[in-house]
């Protein structure tokens, strides 16, 4: 059976994290209970406290060390062409990291039975044309799965989701718009725009490089619950960037009384959680995530959270606005939305932005996957 993403060991709201720089280590988020005691959503920091934590918000007994995120040592790292390539001030020279993730997305973080997992062949390729393919991770391949690289532009896998996912993480490097005379192009003409085309047998898309700066999507291929889900960005000198994912869950609504509602106001209504991992600039998970959702008492649906470093200290509060995607009466379409916010250092000012996609099944479990960025707010 496909192990999860990350481990969960207790209740609907343990989630376990992955890896970092190949060493062991141990997470956990709070409980919804202990959640619900603290969430405030009508307040500047959601009811989060700025504090520094304890290590993995005090539960690491609740988790352990999960390694299906697995760095990959890319043989094209070693490629002489590479050396172009490494300085990042080289003029002309665009790179992104993306991640694809495809299988039971909302699925992604629970336990599951493979007798109705739905189970997919997503094997397929990942082509960048007249650039260069580095893979960094594998995530989630079981014995049976593997990956294979055909040239410097596309790489191969044989892939089989069932019931959870799998996944790639992989650096993009987009040549200058003229090359010199090397092995890469073997001619001094201009290169056409590279583009990227990811193809599996239940999905087959290509996107331009300009999508690739800001490319953020979940679809759905069938009525099980299997989708595709892709995120990348561009990396800007002086602009750390980064992913952040992991598991939105939706509750009952849960109606809080306002102290606003003598004057017009409404209800809070907490409609669920999120807990998740911060990928660093670097690609290897940097830290944790928790937070809740819901509506405020001027009827907003904003999303608050907070995010520590492994060693409990505080690095952000993060707030912001979530939407809820219109139902597609065309096919099948599962709930699902995006959200948009910033976060925040000690003193409440902003320190960046991070946006993204979340999912969920009708039972309301779920899966997010975005993006942030530090110090540039206007290029997210």
């Amino acid at each position: 059976m496909k192990r999860a993403l990350f481990s969960l060991l207790l209740a609907v709201f343990i989630f376990g994290a992955g890896c970092d720089s190949g060493s062991d280590y141990t997470a956990g988020p709070a409980s919804a209970e202990q959640e619900e005691t603290v969430i405030d959503l009508d307040s500047p920091t959601g009811g989060f406290s700025l504090s520094d934590e304890e290590p993995a918000f005090g539960e690491a007994d609740l988790y352990t060390y999960s390694k299906d995120e697995k760095v990959y040592d890319d043989e094209i790292n070693n490629d002489p062409v590479m050396e172009r390539y490494r300085n990042r001030n080289r003029k002309g020279v665009k790179r992104f990291r993306l991640r694809a993730i495809w299988g039971k997305l909302p699925g992604s973080y629970q336990d599951s039975s493979s007798a109705d997992c739905c189970g997919l062949d997503w094997s397929g390729s990942l082509t960048f044309n007249r650039g260069i393919v580095v893979i960094e991770k594998l995530i989630a391949f079981e014995p049976g799965d593997y990956i294979t690289r055909k040239d410097r532009s596309t790489i191969e896998w044989v892939s089989n989701t069932c019931p959870h996912v799998d996944g790639i993480q992989v650096r993009l490097i987009a040549p200058p718009a003229f090359a010199d005379c090397d092995s890469v192009n073997t001619d001094s003409t201009r290169i056409a725009e590279p583009a990227l085309t990811i193809s599996t047998g239940p999905y087959t898309k290509s996107f331009t490089l300009e999508e690739l700066e800001a490319l953020e999507l979940i679809e759905p291929v069938d009525r099980c619950g299997n989708g595709i889900a892709l995120n990348s960005y561009i990396r800007y000198p002086g602009c750390p960037t980064g992913h952040l994912l992991g598991k939105w869950k939706s509750i009952e609504p849960d109606t809080i009384p306002s102290d606003s509602t003598s004057s017009g106001g409404t209800e809070k209504i907490l409609l669920g959680y999120f807990r998740g991992v911060w990928l660093g600039e670097n690609g290897r998970i940097g830290g944790y995530l928790k937070g809740a959702y819901g509506q405020n008492s001027s009827g907003e649906s904003v999303f608050f959270g907070k995010y520590i470093d492994f060693k409990g200290r505080f690095k952000g509060l993060l707030k912001g606005y979530y939407e809820v995607s219109p139902v597609d009466t065309f096919a099948y379409s599962p709930p699902r939305g995006i959200f948009r916010g910033r976060w925040f250092n000690r003193n409440l000012t902003p320190q960046g932005s991070l946006k993204g996609d979340w999912v969920t099944d009708t039972e309301g479990n779920g899966f997010f996957h975005g993006r942030w960025i530090k110090n540039c707010l206007d290029n997210l």
